[in-house]
């Protein structure tokens, strides 16, 4: 269902950046340097998508 990009950076530590869900339905889209809370996941997946590349 959601497809996270994951970088290794050596001596056990990693970044992830993708769409979370959230429990209360919620979704947090995530980047290296920045997260945001959406309703949807489309929107969500549209904001990762800007803010990544």
């Amino acid at each position: 269902m959601n497809k996270l990009q994951k970088i290794n950076l050596g001596n056990n530590e990693s970044l992830v950046y993708g769409v979370f869900p959230n429990q209360d339905g919620t979704f947090t889209a995530m980047t290296y340097t920045k997260n945001k809370t959406f309703k949807t996941e489309s929107g969500a997946r549209r904001w990762v998508a800007r803010n990544t590349d």
